[in-house]
């Protein structure tokens, strides 16, 4: 558990303004129309072919194998006021106090935890920031108060559980919003500064296949896998 200073923001680096994740309807519609993609609410601007093969993805689901969990928001992130930078960023629906796990393993950079449940204002959103191997950030957001379970520079693995889901924050129902964005990390309030913020494509190799992201509405299940040489 971060405590005492650790339980404040971490500001690394030197920062540009942003914007907020903006999920205060995690479960609403998407701000943009379907397009050209494999289904609808699948907007023009998505290039399905820039997602890695979900067999071959080097991320896994953010929960525990063996359970299953409904996708409430994908491309429904997407804001032309702020570059577009969450257009693959996702939500996933989660009693308060469910396991994050680590979607691939990295060091954690940043982390916040001291928000209340009952604390719906922007930029109060609890938080844990992993760095991959390849600089690239996973933001696991909306935790619950102290419901970070590991510190600045820890080293997690592929699975390993980083904090508990929670309802703080910019959010109207208990949710954990993930991505995974270029570099990093922003902190808020410049979650969405560019380049850095721009979110990337993510396909995940422990559920059934998908060509073009995982589908809103859809519910999930995690299944065995293989950390290989992403743990």
């Amino acid at each position: 558990m971060v405590a005492g200073t650790m339980a404040w923001v971490r500001r690394l680096g030197a920062l540009a303004a942003g914007a907020s994740i903006a999920c205060s309807n995690p479960a609403g519609p998407s701000p943009v129309g379907p397009g050209s993609g494999p289904g609808p609410g699948v907007p023009s601007l998505v290039d399905c072919g820039s997602f890695t093969d979900s067999a071959a993805s080097p991320y896994v689901l953010p929960f525990e194998v063996g359970r299953s969990f409904l996708v409430s928001r994908t491309f429904g992130h997407y804001l032309p006021s702020n570059g577009g930078v969450g257009l693959y960023a996702l939500d996933v629906i989660m009693p308060i106090g469910t396991p994050v796990h680590a979607i691939r393993g990295g060091v954690v950079v940043a982390v916040e935890e001291r928000f209340s449940n009952d604390d719906h204002a922007d930029y109060h959103e609890n938080w844990v920031m992993v760095r991959h191997a390849d600089d690239t950030i996973a933001r696991y957001i909306h935790l619950t108060t102290n419901g970070a379970l590991v510190d600045v520079g820890s080293v997690v693995g592929q699975g390993q559980v980083v904090g508990l889901s929670g309802n703080s924050g910019a959010s109207n129902e208990p949710h954990l919003h993930f991505d995974v964005q270029r570099c990093g990390p922003n902190i808020p309030p410049r979650y969405n500064d560019l380049p850095c913020g721009m979110t990337v494509p993510l396909s995940f190799r422990n559920t059934e296949p998908h060509s073009c992201g995982l589908q809103a509405r859809k519910t999930y299940r995690a299944l065995p896998f293989d950390r290989g040489m992403y743990n």
